[in-house]
């Protein structure tokens, strides 16, 4: 028997319902004690904060974005998580939207962490409502998330209609790839989790894709405008793809709000009272070609009550 720790890469491009699915794996699987690593693009792990927290803890991976750059310093991380006194049980990996999770699970085939951990798969989720509206930026990375992954994961499958999925599957995906449709990130554990899909990795040195997106963050502890808010994501439409954040809006001083921007969809939901001080965080994700980090600062410092 394997007892090595079992590793849970979770992918897919910026929105795909990553952190849905990961907190929907936390509140049902009551069989395993998950660890969840997260990945985030830009200087701030937004998803640690939206994670829901159970007995293990939510862990950031330092350096930004899981890429090219970085490969070393993720196995150093890794190697210290795994040989601690108090190592995980298991493992999920939450990929940033923007990683290739080929170059992430070609870690695994490093001999220090072969001892202590075996990559189990690589998941990548497809939102198909989304995926025929991308720019060609983005088509590179997407294929890259897709071919690294042995089960798909389609999401927002309530938005199109099957025969559409049908057609979309047909055109992004390979004829033996296994698909999975999700509502909610409502799966069974048991079919994500412990199935042994991934052979074992070896040598796999995935060529990394140019970086053509940029990000920013922006914070504030005092409350923006709701509807100013909205006005900046109206003038940033076709250039800020994807943003997220924990908001202290002007109109509702007394809630904390999770915002989403994934394209063209924008969401806004209460997620209760204030636990601590009441502040704005925001992680603007854009193309590079359309917009700077500086723009969408700028754009947000608009929403900030005068």
């Amino acid at each position: 028997m394997d007892q090595r720790i079992p590793v849970t890469i979770i992918s897919g491009f910026l929105g795909a319902g990553k952190t849905t699915l990961i907190n929907q794996l936390l509140r049902t699987d009551q069989a395993r004690n998950l660890t969840i690593l997260v990945n985030d693009f830009g200087a701030v792990n937004i998803d640690t904060d939206l994670i829901i927290k159970r007995e293990r803890e939510v862990m950031e991976l330092s350096n930004g974005c899981v890429c090219c750059s970085i490969q070393s310093d993720m196995v150093a991380q890794l190697h210290d998580i795994f040989s601690s006194d108090n190592p995980p049980e298991y493992l999920l990996i939450e990929t940033s939207g923007v990683a290739q999770p080929g170059r992430i699970a070609s870690v695994f085939g490093y001999p220090q962490l072969q001892r202590h951990a075996r990559l189990d798969g690589v998941i990548t989720l497809l939102d198909v409502s989304q995926v025929d509206e991308l720019s060609e930026d983005a088509h590179a990375l997407v294929r890259s998330q897709i071919e690294a992954a042995n089960l798909i994961v389609a999401t927002k499958i309530d938005l199109v209609a099957e025969e559409q999925r049908k057609e979309i599957y047909r055109r992004w995906l390979f004829e033996d790839l296994p698909v999975i449709e999700a509502r909610n990130g409502d799966i069974p554990a048991e079919l994500l989790l412990d199935t042994r899909r991934y052979e074992e990795v070896t040598g796999w040195d995935e060529p990394a894709l140019p970086s053509r997106f940029v990000s920013a963050h922006w914070s504030s502890e005092t409350p923006i405008s709701y509807k100013r808010l909205q006005m900046c994501l109206k003038r940033m439409s076709g250039a800020l793809y994807r943003a997220k954040g924990i908001v202290c809006c002007e109109e509702f001083p007394q809630e904390r709000i999770i915002f989403h921007k994934v394209g063209s969809r924008v969401d806004f939901a209460k997620s209760g009272k204030w636990e601590d001080a009441p502040r704005t965080d925001i992680v603007g994700i854009g193309y590079r070609q359309k917009i700077s980090a500086d723009e969408i600062r700028r754009e947000l410092d608009i929403a900030q009550i005068a």
